[in-house]
């Protein structure tokens, strides 16, 4: 990378900083890497298109959502996709649960690209390692799942979380949970998620980086420009985070789209 282009992406860092929040020191190595599941390590788009057609069919909207429609919606960050003001809330919960109930009834998780090379690589370099997830119910039953599709080895814990509210969408004292679990403090750990709620999990629970992949229901552009739960840095996919781990750790990492180094 040449002189200028690391001055280019260093500015473009500090300015992703989170919002309100401590900035990503340049040269730094961590010591646990955890992550999301949803969104981030597992496909999303299949039960989430599912539950979001699900309810709007149930409050009466026409004519019924298609997966092209869906793709569209996603695509301009349309996540209400027409549904008037005074319904969102009820569409929400709505969605919500015929999320929470699709992805308990599908057994197969349905990986997403680069994710087993970049766990096995962080596991080789001897990262503590967790997920920690929004999905409620017994952990035990989603290390099963794991398993199944050859992800369970890579991680030292699998974090669930308690209730079907919209709660357990918070994920701070889990994060705060596995640190300690890890014998970490919260400022050598990263948490890595697809959505601005994962780095508002991370910036309360004091982790030293929240990073975002733009493999969830979030768009790049949403992930890069939110005002309150912007990410230290935003990948459009995992084969990126290795690479970013080894800027971060040699002091020349940098923001922008990592496709440009």
């Amino acid at each position: 990378m040449t002189s200028a282009k690391a001055k280019r992406f260093k500015g473009c860092w500090a300015g992703q900083g989170r919002a309100g929040g401590p900035r990503l020191v340049l040269q730094r190595e961590f010591k646990a890497i955890f992550f999301d599941l949803d969104g981030t390590l597992v496909d999303i788009h299949g039960p989430l298109y599912i539950a979001v057609r699900r309810a709007l069919d149930d409050l009466g909207h026409t004519p019924p959502l298609s997966r092209e429609h869906y793709r569209q919606a996603i695509e301009r960050d349309d996540f209400f996709l027409g549904v008037p003001e005074e319904k969102q809330s009820e569409y929400t919960k709505l969605a919500f649960a015929y999320f929470l109930a699709e992805i308990d009834r599908t057994e197969r998780l349905e990986v997403l690209p680069h994710v087993h090379e970049t766990l096995a690589e962080l596991k080789r370099r001897d990262y503590a390692t967790a997920v920690i997830t929004s999905r409620p119910g017994d952990a035990r039953r989603l290390v099963e799942k794991l398993a199944m599709v050859g992800l369970a080895p890579y991680f030292d814990q699998v974090i669930t979380q308690s209730g079907s509210s919209m709660a357990i969408l918070d994920k701070t004292q889990s994060l705060r949970q596995a640190a300690l679990r890890a014998a970490t403090v919260p400022r050598a750990c990263m948490y890595v998620g697809d959505e601005p709620r994962d780095v508002m999990a991370a910036t309360n629970a004091g982790y030293g980086a929240a990073i975002a992949v733009a493999t969830g229901p979030a768009s790049y552009r949403q992930l890069t420009s939110h005002p309150r739960y912007r990410p230290d840095y935003v990948l459009r996919s995992m084969d990126e985070l290795i690479g970013l781990l080894d800027r971060l750790r040699d002091g020349g990492a940098g923001a922008g789209d990592p496709g440009e180094q």
